[in-house]
């Protein structure tokens, strides 16, 4: 028996790939089934496939010495094993069936070939993909937590993984540009520090370290015409683009997660300006939410010390200078005169070697 279109259409992982694409994979996935008590892959296995779950119940485990650990538990609807198929890396943990179960087994080459057959749909994948994470990942942490401090720690490397594809996130929301993955890496430490400078709390900080690479998701629907256009952008374009605050949000809506809530409050108002001249809804002074207030500080320094294909770097002086400039104008000035003021810590901050996922 085959796999139907519909049956990976009941997946929010691949329910936004085209019909042409779901019928392609479909084509090539399989349906497994898993008796209670089988192993569907261990912990250190290669990352070459993933798996919707149909039907049953399943737990993703791990061994510490004498010692096992349910980190998860996934029925119909869920997906696992797609860290590593993104990533071709050993599996992180056991999965078994707890139940006699199906499952549709897709394998990484097969994926691969879809979606570089259907690149518009990669974001849009990946976008879900990464929510999904976001949220089950801290379920597992919190729920943790509570439990007990070892099986805090034993999930640790769930949450790195979480956050790298959280930063993964925005690279590919950004057209994976190598250099602009920096830029959200030096970005978020900037904006995350920046918090910590006007006495936002520890948590909140370190949240939204975690949520600012997602402030130009919504950029997953803007053609690479628009994006990579070497020139300036026509009235059309340009409101094309000023579309990209609004699908991020929604893109990120709805979610439990603290980190997405944040990333949706970011994608929203990072473009708004204080004087009330920025899009989507004109916003003016403290209606701009302060986490947006604070990305759209973060993202313009360090856009303005980025060297690009049109310019060059700016001295951090100088793009300090030109903050100052636009303070009461685009920019919260408290917030603008607040960076002004650990201007000493901004080097460390942005240097090639700054620790991705740490608080800075």
């Amino acid at each position: 028996m085959g796999v139907a279109p519909a049956d990976l259409r009941q997946s929010e992982v691949l329910g936004c790939l085209p019909g042409e694409a779901l019928d392609a994979l479909a084509g090539s996935a399989r349906p497994r089934r898993y008796a209670a008590g089988e192993t569907v892959f261990e912990e250190g296995s290669p990352g070459d496939c993933l798996h919707l779950v149909v039907g049953g119940a399943f737990e993703v485990r791990r061994t510490e010495g004498a010692e096992l650990y349910v980190l998860a538990e996934l029925g119909p609807g869920h997906a696992f094993g797609e860290l590593a198929v993104l990533d071709r890396t050993p599996r992180t943990a056991t999965v078994v069936a707890v139940l006699d179960s199906e499952t549709v087994q897709i394998g990484a080459v097969e994926l691969d070939a879809v979606l570089e057959a259907h690149p518009a749909a990669v974001r849009q994948m990946l976008g879900v993909l990464a929510r999904l994470l976001i949220e089950e990942k801290e379920l597992v942490i919190r729920d943790n937590w509570m439990l007990e401090r070892r099986v805090r720690e034993r999930t640790q490397d769930l949450r790195n993984s979480q956050l790298e594809i959280v930063h993964r996130l925005g690279q590919v929301a950004e057209s994976r540009d190598p250099e602009t993955g920096r830029h959200i890496t030096r970005m978020s430490r900037v904006c995350a520090h920046l918090a910590k400078t006007i006495g936002m709390a520890p948590a909140d900080c370190e949240t939204l370290l975690h949520a600012a690479p997602m402030h130009d998701i919504g950029k997953v629907a803007v053609p690479d015409s628009i994006l990579h256009k070497a020139g300036p952008l026509d009235d059309d374009e340009r409101n094309r683009m000023r579309l990209h605050p609004m699908i991020g949000a929604e893109i990120l809506s709805g979610s439990r997660s603290p980190i997405v809530q944040m990333a949706e409050d970011i994608a929203l108002t990072h473009h708004e300006r204080w004087d009330g001249s920025g899009y989507p809804r004109g916003l003016r002074g403290t209606e701009i939410p302060l986490v947006g207030r604070i990305c759209a500080v973060g993202d313009v320094f360090d856009a303005l010390i980025s060297a690009r294909s049109y310019k060059r770097a700016w001295s951090i002086d100088h793009a300090l200078e030109e903050l100052q400039r636009q303070a009461g104008k685009l920019f919260d000035p408290e917030l603008v005169e607040a960076l002004v003021s650990v201007r000493d810590d901004l080097p460390r901050l942005i240097e090639p070697g700054a620790d991705e996922f740490g608080m800075p």
